[in-house]
């Protein structure tokens, strides 16, 4: 897997914070039970064969091959859902970046990216930057029953319970 180089340690857990938080909206978002329907039955496939279609690294040639890929169209339709509660999250983050930079100086936050970084599950990680196809990816894990992909969310919502609750959410 290729790592961003340039990624800062703040980068890293706004990444975290910010993707944990699409893909534990995903869960919940009928949209993704309806988009992972029509991608096992598009693939002939369990929800995990969707899940690595989106997150392989030829994913993109296996969508444009069509049978066997991602359809376009379920392509679309996660980017839109993904847009919608990205803008969500967007709403409710901090406009100030001296307050999100102020939250993350405790030493508590660099164990989720020990968590994270940790796990290899065959896709970016959260602590980058991702496509809507990778996070897409996650919630098809999850979703599917995928046992690595559990516990490192398990160990994530541990961690997540320790750190201070950010003074914007409240």
């Amino acid at each position: 897997m290729a790592r961003s180089a340039g990624t800062t340690r703040d980068d890293k857990i706004q990444n975290l914070i910010i993707n944990q938080t699409l893909v534990y909206m995903g869960m919940f978002e009928e949209a993704f039970a309806d988009l992972a329907d029509k991608m096992t039955g598009a693939l002939g496939a369990g929800i995990s064969a969707a899940a690595g279609a989106l997150a392989g690294p030829d994913a993109a040639s296996q969508a444009a091959k069509g049978p066997g890929g991602v359809p376009p169209e379920v392509r679309t339709e996660i980017a839109q859902v993904l847009a919608e509660m990205r803008e969500e999250v967007a709403s409710q983050w901090p406009k100030n970046p001296d307050v999100f930079k102020k939250y993350i100086s405790d030493p508590k936050f660099d164990r989720g990216i020990e968590i994270v970084e940790s796990y290899d599950l065959g896709r970016p990680r959260l602590t980058e930057k991702l496509t809507d196809e990778a996070l897409a990816s996650y919630i098809f894990l999850l979703k599917g029953g995928d046992e690595r992909a559990a516990k490192m969310f398990k160990e994530l919502s541990d961690w997540q319970a320790g750190v201070p609750r950010p003074p914007w959410a409240h």
